[in-house]
């Protein structure tokens, strides 16, 4: 049997976005709305789903578990903040470990082209900084 589409008037998406998912679970939490009606106005399929997003937002892992309900609004935004937080911690980490490791790499180059060339490359501190070439003959 096949469900009747002509009261739709939205396209079911693919998938929601995070910032969609967070705006319905306001509008149920503030209470603008209750859970089957943000259902029907935003078009989503599930019967469940924005259960589970109230879920996911409020950052109770195993809610089978038990546990307080979430009804305040600043903590579930604390928690979408924290957890946007550890993302760019992450994110950060990675890019300073690179950064490191590009580092090592550069000072390593620079003691074998030392060795090789018995050359010394790496700038002393205190030393007097070499005026150019051309810049000699022009004073001249």
């Amino acid at each position: 049997m096949e469900k009747s589409t002509k009261n739709r008037t939205l396209k079911k998406p693919d998938y929601y976005s995070e910032e969609f998912k967070w705006q319905v679970v306001q509008d149920v939490l503030s209470g603008r709305l209750t859970k089957e009606a943000a259902r029907r106005a935003y078009n989503i399929s599930g019967n469940c789903t924005i259960l589970y997003w109230m879920r996911k937002f409020s950052g109770i892992d195993d809610y089978r578990a038990g546990g307080q309900p979430v009804t305040d609004l600043s903590c579930m935004s604390k928690n979408k903040k924290e957890i946007e937080l550890q993302e760019r911690i992450k994110h950060l980490e990675v890019e300073l470990r690179r950064e490191k490791l590009r580092a090592d790499l550069w000072q390593k180059m620079v003691e074998v082209a030392e060795e090789d060339l018995k050359v010394p490359i790496e700038k002393k501190y205190g030393a007097k900084q070499l005026t150019d070439s051309s810049q000699k003959g022009e004073e001249k």
